[in-house]
């Protein structure tokens, strides 16, 4: 028996309404729907608007700064947050990290660094080199490092591979006993395998919650990809490893040797910092240029600089 159109429209709109109201019903056997919303949702109508905004000032007033810009007009770190170190083998990124801790540690924060390509014992020489502003530091320098800085700065005893979950862990419990950053020098030494994306993915997931829940600032080294060229500008999916791992970071920065090779001089060498993410702050992105000063081993936005005192001055007697 033939079907009249008219009523073969009808049954095609019935299954489409049925269709629709099927997709809007809820059914409370569905798993995805096990949650209550109060315990996922803010109560946004409990808030108090002043409370709401002093919290939000609180959090804007306090961060720390980086040493191409040490009063942090250009770019911030806010407890909470993830940043992405990035560049080149010799590019100078150890070299700034090294100068951030001293400068982290001169103005009274508590640093936690895994440095788990270099000795530990080196890691506390070469640090107190940068904090004198010299190649080698006296033992006189060395031991005002220890003894000023020591109840301040922890330092992650093994060399090579780690416990991605073992290293978060000790920041975790870190946190709670006063330390305000995390370096992890650097992503290819923690047992997550290079070409193993997802595992990345979820680390660096796991890395950004370990900082909110515990009000810590990580600093991660990872190695860029290889670009194209060496002229080529390095953007957040250059980071090498899961594409998400830019996404995934509050800040992203790229040290890089300035194109400027012609004004490499005796004792400085151009340097360049590529700002390419900033989610709180400024906001800025762009590049900040300065020097890399090889006998102070300290980096300076001047090409001509005296090295800054990061130990007392007792130390410099």
């Amino acid at each position: 028996m033939a079907i009249d159109p008219k009523d073969e429209a009808v049954v095609k709109l019935d299954t489409y309404r049925a269709r629709r109201v099927g997709q809007m019903l809820v059914s409370g056997a569905d798993p995805e729907f096990d949650v209550d919303p109060k315990d996922a949702l803010l109560d946004v109508q409990e808030l108090d608007g002043r409370q709401l905004l002093d919290d939000f000032e609180k959090f804007n007033s306090k961060f720390a700064t980086a040493p191409f810009d040490p009063a942090g007009d250009r770019f911030r770190f806010y407890p909470g947050g993830l940043t992405i170190w990035s560049g080149f083998p010799g590019s100078g990124k150890t070299t700034l990290l090294r100068q951030f801790v001293c400068q982290c540690l001169a103005r009274g924060s508590s640093v936690f660094q895994a440095s788990l390509e270099e000795h530990p014992r080196n890691v506390l020489i070469n640090l107190a080199a940068v904090a004198a502003g010299r190649q080698l530091p006296t033992a006189n320098q060395l031991q005002w490092f220890i003894d000023v800085y020591g109840p301040r700065f922890r330092l992650w005893s093994h060399v090579g591979l780690a416990k991605h979950r073992q290293l978060l862990a000790v920041i975790r419990k870190l946190a709670t006993q006063g330390v305000k950053h995390a370096i992890i020098d650097s992503l290819m030494c923690m047992d997550v395998a290079n070409d193993d994306f997802e595992s990345q993915r979820q680390f660096a997931n796991l890395a950004i919650a370990t900082a909110q829940a515990s009000n810590i600032h990580i600093h991660l080294v990872a190695h860029p990809r290889k670009l194209v060229s060496a002229d080529q500008e390095p953007d957040i999916n250059d980071v090498a490893g899961a594409r998400e791992l830019g996404g995934i970071a509050d800040n992203v920065l790229f040290v890089r040797r300035s194109k400027n090779e012609g004004a490499v001089c005796k004792d400085s060498t151009p340097m360049l910092i590529a700002i390419r993410k900033q989610r709180h702050g400024s906001g800025e992105i762009g590049d900040v240029v300065g020097w890399y000063h090889r006998p102070i081993r300290q980096f300076s936005i001047e090409q001509f600089a005296e090295p800054i005192r990061y130990l007392p001055e007792a130390a410099y007697r």
